[in-house]
């Protein structure tokens, strides 16, 4: 009878059953998620996938929950990763084959690199919105694909941009503005990507994402006016002006994203779907 009714709901759910009786194996065997006891017989314990020590029915309900934590943290790393890489490949490309020098010089982008992944390392402890939880099934990456190409999309606009306003510049100055704009513009973009709504109708962040976004931002605008930045990674200090001027497109480009973001996930998102 428990084989039956676990294949009938199979046709439209995946089925977790929890057994522990050597009547139960056949069951559990079918099961999507076999589950059982430590107390269990022999055999229910080798077909099962999972064996709980503890008895208490909560380990489960507290596990499925930390799993779909991991997997949503898993695709606002990936998102953001994929976006602001795959707009940088194509600007830096591009710009490569006009400007008679590199924009960036390859201790900076080590360095983009390096700064960067300490906030998007910590997305692995940021706080995951209730809706998400509860639609594990959308977690798939390829329903993201659009969204992702069009941040990508956004991120090279706003690097020609950047380079069209400062391409008259010496190229330090250009190759330290750049740095800037490309690490912050990682970061600001976690804050969008991490959830589906208004971001200020989030959850807050996570204390690690949060003061480490905050630290990196905080180091990437002072290291070129220190003596180690000038010296090691050939910055030179930017003017005032400038260095608004790459804080102005920053914010114009949260603010698109933004944009983007919410009606992709209005009108295009694969979220709506029941």
């Amino acid at each position: 009878m428990k084989f039956k009714i676990i294949q009938t709901l199979q046709k439209k759910y995946e089925v977790g059953f929890l057994g522990e009786g050597i009547n139960d194996a056949p069951a559990l065997k079918v099961a999507n998620v076999a589950i059982s006891v430590r107390e269990a017989t022999d055999i229910s314990r080798e077909v099962s996938d999972i064996v709980l020590l503890k008895k208490d029915l909560r380990v489960i309900v507290d596990g499925i929950e930390e799993g779909r934590k991991i997997f949503a943290n898993l695709n606002k790393y990936m998102k953001c990763t994929l976006s602001s890489n795959i707009g940088n490949f194509y600007s830096i490309a591009a710009v490569s084959l006009i400007l008679p020098y590199l924009p960036m010089l390859p201790s900076q982008i080590l360095l983009v690199n390096l700064l960067s992944d300490f906030p998007l390392i910590a997305i692995a402890s940021d706080n995951v919105d209730i809706e998400e939880l509860r639609r594990p099934k959308f977690y798939q990456l390829n329903r993201m694909v659009l969204l992702i190409i069009l941040l990508a999309l956004l991120s090279t606009i706003f690097d020609f941009i950047f380079f069209g306003i400062f391409h008259n510049s010496e190229p330090a100055m250009l190759q330290t503005l750049w740095f800037v704009e490309s690490i912050v513009s990682e970061i600001i973009l976690i804050f969008s990507i991490r959830t589906s709504k208004f971001f200020l109708k989030a959850k807050f962040p996570s204390l690690p994402l949060f003061l480490l976004s905050l630290v990196c931002i905080g180091t990437t605008i002072i290291l070129p006016f220190t003596y180690f930045g000038q010296k090691t990674f050939h910055f030179i200090a930017p003017s005032l002006h400038d260095l608004l001027i790459v804080l102005y497109l920053l914010f114009g480009y949260f603010i698109l994203s933004e944009i983007v973001k919410l009606i992709y996930f209005k009108h295009w998102s694969f979220l709506k779907k029941k």
